[in-house]
């Protein structure tokens, strides 16, 4: 098979549409790969000999562009929420000099983001974490909701957001570029993850890459379920033992009580469902599952670090993550809003509203949301999170108007793919689970990130 690489094509979505690019994890079981697979997996991986693309459109969530690689190679997809200020398509030889990446950066860059810049690198990533932190916070879906909200400034506030965010990328974009600061320090690895060719893959690629998509693709969220069937138990002996209390002497009417109770009960559940999102259904699951399961917690955050790692090296800026329901609930004060990676989409969600969505788009936005299954099965053999992952991507599809062979075809590429870059980081993403279980910001896990992989071939990025 030669390296078929598929032309950025522009899909039609619906206008107006929201499709959500925060991730939140899911629950199954696979075996690990055997020595033998591993070989099979090494005379197909030389098929995916690094390949990058790179499309960009214009956006208010972005601005800039990094150094790419030779002409030769597919180009690489710009981050979500970046533009470049140009045609679709930009390269450069990897050997430009650093005095005309320089010259480049100041013509691009506003002074502003020049000036973050040349007070060095860590300072330039203290900003971007502050900026994402009040991007987050102008986000409607995240941020304080205010007693006067209308539309108009719940709209003002959404676009200061954005232009937080734009900030933030282009700053990175501008570290990209160039040296800054006397740490000699730069961005590296953002946007330049090596990716599989894109083109249609048969099932049996899929397997003979030790990858099981039947499994992969339907996690289970065992921990979660068991924990409900438990609770329910429980529940019910309580609401039964209650009426027999209640009712005293009258015996007969211990019943009606039970009744009584478990119709208020199943009311609150589907409010709840209804009106928060199941928002405290998941709390209190999520609570008992991180308080009774050390696996739970350990699996949750690598599933979290592969959407991290995933979505930085494919171009898009994670923005915040929490672990937890009740981290989730502590951060923005409301139910409705799911533990999960948040990230800069504004490029994105552009292109959703225009009702045009280029190729590399839903491409990357594929990746993204399979990273985090990706991440538990390259370590566990199988999933215990990524359901909704999967619902969303599931939902992109449809409001594209995909057929089952188009769907299949982006779900295979983005599995390969995503599995490629996890495997190869491997040891960083368990890294990134670690500094995230201790609170780490984004900007420190950023440039952890980039110092493991400041040394690396292009080829192994």
């Amino acid at each position: 098979m030669g390296l078929v690489v598929a032309p950025s094509a522009l899909l039609v979505v619906a206008p107006g549409s929201k499709v959500s690019t925060k991730w939140k994890r899911g629950a199954t079981r696979l075996p690990s790969p055997s020595a033998n697979d591993r070989k099979r997996r090494l005379r197909t991986f030389h098929l995916c000999a690094s390949s990058s693309s790179s499309s960009s459109s214009s956006s208010s969530s972005s601005s800039s562009s990094s150094p790419s690689r030779n002409n030769d190679e597919a180009s690489k997809p710009s981050p979500l929420g970046t533009s470049l200020h140009g045609s679709d398509d930009i390269t450069s030889n990897t050997e430009t000099s650093e005095t005309e990446n320089a010259t480049n950066a100041t013509e691009t860059f506003s002074r502003d983001v020049l000036d973050v810049c040349s007070k060095g690198y860590d300072f330039a990533l203290l900003e971007i974490d502050k900026k994402l932190d009040l991007a987050i916070k102008l986000d409607p879906a995240t941020g304080e909701l205010l007693p006067d909200d209308n539309e108009q400034t719940i709209g003002t506030r959404q676009q200061k957001g954005l232009e937080e965010e734009k900030f933030a990328i282009d700053v990175l974009e501008c570290l990209a570029s160039s040296s800054r600061g006397a740490e000699n320090k730069r961005i590296r690895a953002f946007a330049r993850g090596q990716q599989v060719p894109k083109r249609s893959y048969a099932l049996a690629e899929l397997k003979l890459n030790d990858i099981d998509p039947s499994k992969l693709l339907a996690p289970t969220e065992n921990t979660i379920t068991d924990i409900k069937k438990k609770l329910g138990f429980v529940i019910g002996v309580l609401v039964i033992m209650g009426a027999i209390v209640t009712s005293g002497e009258d015996v007969g009417a211990a019943p009606f009580q039970a009744i009584k109770t478990f119709v208020f009960l199943s009311f609150l559940l589907a409010y709840d469902a209804v009106a928060l999102n199941a928002g405290a259904q998941n709390l209190v699951l999520d609570f008992i599952a991180n308080l009774t399961s050390e696996e739970y917690k350990t699996r949750l955050r690598r599933h979290e670090a592969g959407h991290f790692l995933v979505a930085y090296l494919t171009g898009v800026l994670p923005k915040g993550y929490t672990l937890s329901s009740l981290d989730a609930f502590k951060r923005f004060g409301r139910l409705n809003v799911q533990a999960g990676t948040l990230f800069c989409d504004g490029q994105f969600q552009n292109e959703v509203k225009r009702g045009k969505i280029t190729s590399t788009s839903v491409g990357r936005f594929a990746c993204v949301a399979l990273a985090g299954v990706c991440a538990e099965y390259a370590k566990y053999g199988n999933s215990e999170g990524g359901a909704a992952d999967i619902a969303q991507l599931d939902q992109l599809f449809n409001a594209l108007q995909f057929s089952q062979k188009k769907s299949d075809d982006e779900v295979r590429w983005a599995t390969l793919n995503t599995m490629a870059i996890v495997r190869r980081h491997g040891g960083l993403v368990d890294e990134l689970a670690r500094m995230m279980g201790t609170g780490e910001s984004t900007a420190k896990l950023i440039s952890i990130i980039e110092a493991r992989l400041a040394n690396a071939d292009e080829k192994d990025i």
